[in-house]
């Protein structure tokens, strides 16, 4: 697979080889759109332990289990 072909297919801008945009003098806006690129992916990463379990669908408490999806764990403290 090319240099920038797994970028491309997930929907990133790739820095031009030549032309205006691809000049030295903006490799500072293209490093900063990169950084703008991370901050979107660690927005989607969980923060806490209890945020961790919701995005896995495990939770608990002292009632019976109900609703829930298929596949969800469900820890009853007895």
């Amino acid at each position: 697979m090319a240099i920038g072909d797994k970028a491309s297919a997930a929907g990133y801008d790739l820095v031009p080889d030549s032309g205006e945009n691809g000049r030295v003098r903006w490799g500072a806006r293209e490093i900063n759109r990169t950084r703008d690129y991370l901050a979107d992916i660690w927005e989607l990463i969980p923060k806490t332990k209890r945020a961790y379990q919701e995005a896995g669908g495990i939770s608990y408490g002292t009632d019976d289990p109900s609703g829930g999806s298929d596949g969800d764990i469900y820890l009853k403290i007895l």
